[in-house]
């Protein structure tokens, strides 16, 4: 009777500790904000752009729900991009106001771009950035936060 008194406990205790163990809350995928950058990639200012974007990773940033921005650039031929491509862009940069003109959408966009040529040091020369009309707040918020960084003097 006794060893079955011990049995029984045992087999308590373990049911016990499976189920407690299964109680713990999952944990929330932290998936990260991705922000896809159209940009011309052998343009004169290209390189310091790599440096601002590896600048700006490095500060770890985040949305205000925890989750990382990532930036990705957008590989394609610059005025191929431009034209037919810009539903793959949450944050245009343009090599000059001029190639606006490809796309009616940046055009109607451009009312809204923003001067990154201190960023790129590419000054006197006008540097315009832009973020294009978004679905995801997560991105467009995220597009936001680097195009902030790219406002400020390296």
């Amino acid at each position: 009777m006794a060893s079955r008194l011990r049995f029984t406990s045992a087999v308590l205790a373990i049911l016990v500790f499976a189920g407690l163990s299964g109680c713990k809350q999952p944990k929330a995928k932290n998936t990260p904000a991705l922000v896809r950058v159209a940009r011309n990639l052998s343009s004169p200012y290209g390189s310091e752009m790599d440096h601002r974007i590896v600048e700006f990773q490095i500060s770890n940033p985040r949305l205000p729900s925890g989750k990382p921005i990532v930036i990705q650039t957008v590989e394609s031929d610059y005025h191929d991009l431009l034209q037919h491509h810009l539903s793959n862009a949450d944050l245009v940069i343009l090599d000059a106001p001029a190639d606006a003109d490809l796309n009616p959408a940046l055009q109607a966009d451009m009312a809204h771009a923003v001067n990154i040529c201190s960023a790129v040091k590419a000054c006197p020369a006008e540097v315009p950035a832009l973020i294009p009309s978004s679905d995801s707040p997560d991105r467009k918020e995220a597009a936001q936060k680097f195009l902030d960084a790219l406002q400020k003097q390296p």
